[in-house]
């Protein structure tokens, strides 16, 4: 269009930023271009362009390319568009000349002086000042500096010009220096203008409206000069630069700086609204706007809608800001606004232009990302962690406690002098002596302490009393070990316990080996062992458990549910980080478990590499109906508990934003996010109570930007101490064996070993640990509390009938251990030494009698037992199953080859022709043990051809199971797989029938199919596969199942609900076949 018009019109036309169209786009444009200047060689009135339309021609039209040379985001220009244009190279320009003359043409006298300074002043600040990617002393930096000058000259006629000069120089570059140039910037300045002292301009009436927008804010404008000083700054920016940058690490005071000054001016001047979008948790096409390829349909995107409320307001001044990480991409788009144009281009042809009373603000962390292009185009302000640091937040606390309540004079005074003589020397031991698990600030630290203690003395402020000193000091050391030392591992913990007693005295408890995080304050004040809060825990007696339903609470799991319990209701939304398999999700799930279903709806979403920002608005909007106006929350007027595990895991793209946590962020910190079918309209979410697991970060796993981490109290669950692993699984194991259970005592011999199996299970975890390190080819090698839970739930499966004696009891523990721990090894050295360590740990903890009796090849099988038929011949179970040892191994492979015969018979399509020699054979058992346990998923490795899938159909086969795999076409996409799960889920939840799901490496069309099959894995709640009405169904389909399996079954929705996904997890069985070519296994491990 644009082409054929100039053509008509014979205008000239400059296309600025050419080379960031894509190249395919570029190489048409140069046909375009090439048939308009075949048509003017050949002197034409009209010639017939690319598409067919003939066009009339005046001979006038030219084309001119401006364009950057390449770097991110940028493409070369093909060849043959490059043959159309003649290039012309740009000089760097004689700075001082244009100095010069800008500054004769606004009156300075002292011009070539004065531009010579200036000059100088610039090139010293090059080569001295540290290289941070936001300086930039180029052009139109210098040009804005002169049209200041030129501004303050006209105001001041008669003060002196180098006095002007000066002043102008360093208050427009301070701003964007960080704290450590600043002084070095400073003597520059006095070298070049010596004996000038300049006091700072002022702005008396804005800056005491400020003042008192600060007071009504509840912020510290007196006690935070240097903050104060970067809202003059912002100011001064203001006033010449419609583009601004406020750059600066979280918690500095970014987002108050425009509140403060936005008001202020609203006050001084014309009224000033904020409009905040976050560029990054939305797609680009949703930020911009997209066309509809089939109708030609233009859709504006949020920035596009918000831009046009700010050029229609009249009668007020609009700030965009744009809060989010800046990558190279999307903020180029918007050069043209930045620049001089001042004009918004969409890719439907409009263009939009900026009204005076309109500013670009950005707010990101840091522009490392940005190029030179855009760096140049803004009004760079640089606030410094330092500038505002922690004590400021002090004051405006302590405002909170004393403001709408009456008499709490007194506790204002206990908790200032309290903060005085901790924080400052405890922050010191946490950052110089200890080392956190993760990077977090000061500010966050001390926000985490007020949120914890706010909750802590809610009882005190209801029942309107006033604490004693000393139960308000034991008080403020229980927040300070869970919010400045929650971070900590345990020698760390011991550091910084170490530190705080020095400094309370008296006031800590009685430790003895403890340290004081495992103490806490009870409702009289006192200091109280966090044992006596854990229950003693006893077996269940009036039905036999599976082993996935047992869930047993320790110190560790109490604590940090106590926290949950503390800071979830109110809002305050807490994440819990730590190893893999401290039972992180566990205690979450716990505490979740616990929560009314009347007052609560329960949401667990699973993140992992390829959950994309729509996924996770998807899920969350599920949870949620409109209340009135903008602000949603979820039905029944209940609150909503939002768990978010492996927070961490989405990826992170080429400029290191994590693109998914960025709208987390949002919605955490603005309550909401914009809605995806009205562009610009924002929802807003009330009663949410977030909560985050993630794995300590470093190491190859990705950690989260601390702009959301600074929205969380943070946690770091230590790994539990083996007294309490044995605690845990010691009583588990005792009383499912003991000589009084209910369904079946064992013998006494067998109760007295049983005790010491946990001793020798972790023996063996440790030795595992230490000897079998991941290596990037064994990076499967990870050895966490799961393992020792694995083998325990392996020994569930032994009826109690079958373990007679220790002898029996010690060779099952001895299958399971080389179940869980020799089958994950690749080679045979390593299985061989693994083999051995097992027995080398019963000869340790049982003696080398006992050891020499269970040694010799081991068979565990469960399909050995005949079909059951009643007196008249009717079969009452074609396939029992009883899990026990195996004397004679060729009975084991007769039986296999019957049921393989069976199941040709069956199938006539894929017969299996196997021949069971002894390490198929073996293999055929290990996956019969794994998918005959509740929630038995597995993934075999072997490269192609080894027998993966058809062993897994016969194992399946042999256990009854439907076995599904899906079918792969040319179009077999993502509904076709949510078909399919459904259909999966439908068969295993409703029918009850278990379903083994074969899914090999070639099935992965798309990598997001991994995310779904991570979904079934983790929660069994898979988003977006069922609609509202199709989950109503199942409900009402599962009532009869479940008042049928459990007497006094309580029919809600949510527990029906539950009911099915647990029933779906149990019984659906994943089986992933993988082939170890190729790095490509590695890294979807490291993914999901």
């Amino acid at each position: 269009k644009i082409y054929k018009g100039l053509a008509m019109a014979g205008c000239w036309g400059c296309f600025d930023e050419f080379n960031r169209i894509d190249l395919d786009v570029l190489s048409v444009a140069a046909q375009q271009v090439a048939s308009v200047l075949q048509a003017q060689r050949e002197r034409r009135n009209e010639f017939v362009f690319t598409d067919g339309q003939t066009v009339y021609l005046r001979p006038g039209c030219s084309y001119f390319i401006t364009m950057n040379p390449g770097y991110a985001g940028r493409q070369e220009l093909p060849e043959n568009l490059k043959s159309l244009f003649r290039g012309v190279c740009m000089m760097v320009p004689d700075f001082g000349l244009i100095m010069r003359v800008k500054l004769a043409s606004c009156g300075f006298f002292e011009n070539a002086l004065i531009a010579k300074k200036f000059d100088i002043l610039y090139k010293l600040c090059k080569e001295q000042l540290s290289k941070q990617t936001h300086y930039d002393y180029g052009l139109r930096n210098i040009l804005s500096v002169l049209r200041t000058a030129g501004k303050v000259k006209r105001q001041n006629l008669q003060a002196d010009e180098y006095f002007l000069m000066m002043r102008t120089l360093r208050d427009m570059n301070l701003s964007k220096l960080v704290a450590e140039d600043e002084p070095l910037f400073i003597s520059l300045i006095n070298d070049l203008f010596p004996g000038i002292t300049a006091a700072k301009a002022t702005f008396p009436n804005i800056e005491e409206a400020m003042a008192n927008q600060c007071k009504e804010l509840n912020l510290q404008y007196e006690n935070a000069k240097d903050w104060a000083g970067k809202c003059v700054q912002l100011l001064e920016t203001y006033y010449v630069r419609h583009g601004i940058g406020i750059v600066g690490p979280t918690g500095s005071g970014k987002t108050c700086m425009q509140e403060v000054l936005s008001r202020a001016l609203s006050v001084v001047d014309v009224k000033h609204v904020l409009l905040r979008m976050n560029p990054k948790a939305i797609t680009a096409p949703q930020m911009f706007g997209r066309m509809d390829q089939t109708t030609g349909d233009w859709t504006d995107g949020v920035f596009a809608v918000l831009w046009r409320k700010g050029t229609k307001s009249k009668t007020q001044n609009t700030w965009i800001v744009l809060d989010g990480p800046v990558d190279a991409i999307w903020i180029e788009n918007l050069n043209t606004v930045l620049d001089d144009n001042k004009l918004l281009t969409l890719a439907n042809g409009d263009r939009i232009p900026m009204s005076p009373a309109m500013k670009c603000v950005f707010e990101p962390e840091n522009l490392i990302n940005a190029s030179p292009a855009t760096v140049s185009r803004m009004g760079i302000i640089y606030v410094s962690g330092t500038v505002l640091g922690w004590q400021p937040l002090v004051p405006s606390w302590l405002f909170t406690r004393t403001h709408d309540k009456v008499g709490r004079e007194k506790e204002k005074e206990l908790l200032q002098s309290f903060i005085t003589k901790y924080v400052e020397d405890m922050l010191d031991c946490v950052t110089k002596k200890c080392k956190a698990v993760m990077y977090s600030t000061d500010g966050i630290y001390v926000s985490s302490c007020f949120k914890i203690l706010e909750e802590m003395l809610m009882p005190s402020v209801q029942n309107k009393v006033v604490l004693s000193d000393g139960e308000m000091e034991r008080t403020f050391l229980y927040a300070l070990c869970w919010s400045l030392g929650a971070l900590l591992e345990l020698e760390d913990r011991r550091k910084f316990n170490d530190a705080l007693a020095a400094l309370a005295g008296p006031m800590m408890p009685d430790l003895g080996a403890d340290t004081l995080f495992e103490f806490f304050v009870d409702e009289q004040g006192q200091w109280k062992h966090w044992r006596e809060r854990v229950v003693s825990w006893v077996y269940p007696t009036e039905r036999d458990p599976s082993f996935a339903e047992l869930l047993i609470p320790t110190l560790d799991s109490i604590r940090y549910e106590a926290q949950l319990r503390m800071l979830v209701p109110a809002q305050k939304p807490v994440l819990l980080t730590g190893a893999p398999g401290v039972a992180k999700t566990a205690t979450i799930m716990q505490y979740i478990a616990a929560l009314s279903t009347d007052e609560w709806l329960k949401k667990t979403v699973p993140f992992s590499f390829v959950t994309t920002a729509e996924i996770f608005q998807k899920t969350l909007e599920s949870c949620v109906e409109k209340r009135q106006g903008r602000t949603f929350g979820p039905p029944g007027n209940k609150k909503c508990s939002f768990f978010i595990d492996d927070i961490s895991m989405p990826v992170i793209n080429a400029w290191g934003d994590q693109v998914t946590n960025e709208i987390v962020r949002q919605c955490l910190d603005e309550k909401g996010c914009y809605s995806l079918d009205k562009p610009g309209e924002m929802k807003f979410f009330a009663d949410m109570g977030y909560m985050g697991a993630m794995v300590h970060p470093g190491g190859g796993r990705n950690d989260i930007p601390n702009r959301l981490k600074r929205q969380f109290c943070l946690f770091n669950v230590t790994m539990p101490s083996f007294v309490a692993i044995e605690n845990i699984f010691g009583s588990i194991m005792t009383g499912r064996l003991s000589t009084s259970s209910p369904f079946h005592a064992v013998p006494k011999v067998v109760a007295e070993h049983v005790v010491k199996l946990t001793e020798a299970t972790i023996q063996l975890w440790q030795k595992t640990s230490v000897k079998m390190l991941p290596t990037p080819a064994k990076f499967h090698y990870s050895w966490n509390m799961r393992e020792i839970s694995r083998v325990f739930g392996g020994m569930f499966m032994a009826s109690r009938q079958t373990i007679r004696d220790e002898v029996y009891l010690l060779q099952l523990w001895r299958h399971e251990c080389e179940r869980v721990f020799t089958d994950k090894l690749t080679n045979q050295v390593d299985k061989d030494w693994e083999s051995a360590a097992i027995l080398n740990v019963i000869d340790a903890v049982y003696g080398k009698q006992l050891a020499a009796r269970v040694a010799g090849p081991l068979y565990f099988v469960n399909f050995m037992p005949e079909p059951l038929f009643d007196d008249e011949g009717v079969c009452l179970d074609e396939r029992p199953k009883s899990y026990e040892l195996v004397d004679d191994i060729d009975k084991v492979r007769e039986k296999a080859l019957n049921f393989q015969t069976q199941y040709n018979e069956v199938n006539k399509v894929g017969k299996l022709e196997l021949v069971l020699f002894e390490y198929a054979l073996e293999h055929l058992m290990r996956i019969s043990r794994c998918i005959n346990q509740d929630r038995g998923s597995m993934m075999l490795v072997g490269v192609g051809g080894s027998g993966k899938q058809s062993i897994s159909r016969l194992a399946s086969f042999i256990a009854g199971n439907v076995i599904f795999q899906i079918t792969i076409t040319k179009y077999y996409g993502l509904n076709n797989l949510f078909e399919d799960i459904k259909n999966l889920y439908k068969t295993s939840g409703l029918k009850g029938q278990p379903v083994t799901f074969i899914f090999t490496d070639a099935e992965v069309k798309d990598e997001a199919f991994l995310e779904y099959i991570n979904q079934i894995l983790s929660t069994g709640e898979v988003s977006g596969v069922f609609a509202k009405d199709e989950l109503d169904a199942i409900v009402s389909d599962m009532r009869p199942i479940a008042k049928k399996q459990y007497k006094g079954f309580v029919d809600t929705t949510d527990n029906l609900q539950k009911f099915f996904y647990d029933r779906v997890r149990n019984m659906l069985h994943v089986v992933l076949c993988m082939s170890p070519v190729g790095d490509k296994l590695a890294s979807r491990s490291r993914k999901f």
